[in-house]
């Protein structure tokens, strides 16, 4: 009988089947990269505030056996607030159909009403949600850096071709107060990132929101690696951000890289990136690989990283479709008997 259990309530036994199925996800999808240990496992479960949304985690078992990880976010901005957004690991077992009805049961009490699914784009991915009904509507292309393969001199070479009319602002784990509405603008201007087909609004961002998931990051044990672009009255020209895990130190996240459009063609993204670079080969040593993610249609931003020595790791979907035809889509496939704690 499947069993879903709630990721922060699970006793000391069941953490450790769960952290086994991790770990055994991280081998099969990154075998070059540290496995997740005990310590971000249980931070990542008990987080509920980063990405301005609610998160709910469930780990799905079969006879003691961890088989599965459900993951809802449900957005707290309200101009998506009939939006949710989840993801199954794996999604080609037989489990999979069962958490996605857990997870959309809970996301229908929440007054959901349209979801995306994201994950991995595989063929069995890709079967699993045109089977059900939704659509596969924006892709996304992870690539990895070997920070210590960096051509140190084109760094330079870009850092030295910066405009003089802008400085950069170095910052880390919370953004001074005095540039955070500078920071506000960057967060506002990734609006214009491509979203492709996905049916999304603009996200609304304020000095409260960026605050909180500085907090949220934190606790997960984040290091928030930051820098913005600054004009001479202040105002911002762009910014670019790197996640540090503490838990894994020598595998970051390139997170956001953002050009106001006032600004851009002046090389203020190559700029910001190699200084980033810089500072990470200084105080983050123990960084040596950097991952990012990167819209397919983005072929300016994709054309940079590529320059920097990025390297394509995995390609990622993002799956479309109203929350009562997934639901009908299971209900076509048959239901599994499942208890509930």
């Amino acid at each position: 009988m499947m069993q879903f259990l709630n990721a922060r309530e699970l006793d000391q036994t069941q953490f450790d089947a769960a952290l086994k199925l991790q770990q055994r996800l991280d081998c099969a999808r990154d075998p070059g990269l540290p496995l997740t240990p005990a310590g971000e496992l249980r931070a990542t479960f008990d987080d509920n505030a980063s990405d301005n949304a609610y998160h709910e985690r469930l780990v799905a078992f079969d006879d003691g056996e961890a088989v599965a990880f459900g993951h809802l976010e449900l957005t707290r901005d309200p101009a998506n607030e009939t939006l949710a957004i989840l993801e199954i690991t794996p999604v080609h077992n037989d489990a999979s159909k069962a958490v996605l009805s857990e997870l959309l049961r809970i996301a229908r009490a929440d007054g959901r009403t349209s979801v995306i699914a994201f994950g991995d784009y595989t063929p069995e991915a890709d079967a699993f949600w045109a089977g059900l009904g939704a659509e596969l509507r924006f892709t996304e292309q992870e690539s990895d850096l070997d920070m210590a393969s960096v051509d140190a001199e084109l760094m330079t070479r870009w850092i030295d071709a910066a405009p003089d009319d802008i400085d950069l602002v170095h910052w880390a784990g919370r953004c001074p107060d005095e540039h955070i509405d500078a920071l506000v603008a960057t967060a506002t201007a990734m609006n214009d990132a491509p979203t492709d087909d996905l049916e999304i609004e603009d996200t609304i961002f304020d000095a409260t929101t960026l605050r909180a998931d500085f907090e949220a990051r934190d606790a997960c044990g984040i290091d928030y690696v930051g820098i913005l672009a600054i004009c001479v009255d202040g105002s911002a020209a762009g910014a670019t951000e790197v996640f540090v895990n503490r838990f894994r130190p020598a595998f970051a996240w390139q997170w956001n890289t953002v050009v106001l459009p006032a600004y851009r063609g002046r090389g203020i993204g190559r700029w910001m990136k190699a200084a980033m670079w810089q500072r990470l080969r200084t105080e983050a040593p123990e960084a040596t690989t950097l991952r990012t993610g990167n819209a397919e249609s983005n072929a300016a931003m994709l054309a940079i990283n590529t320059e920097m020595g990025f390297r394509p790791s995995h390609l990622m979907g993002c799956w479309q479709a109203d929350l009562a035809i997934l639901e009908s889509g299971i209900s076509r496939g048959g239901s599994e008997e499942r208890t509930h704690a």
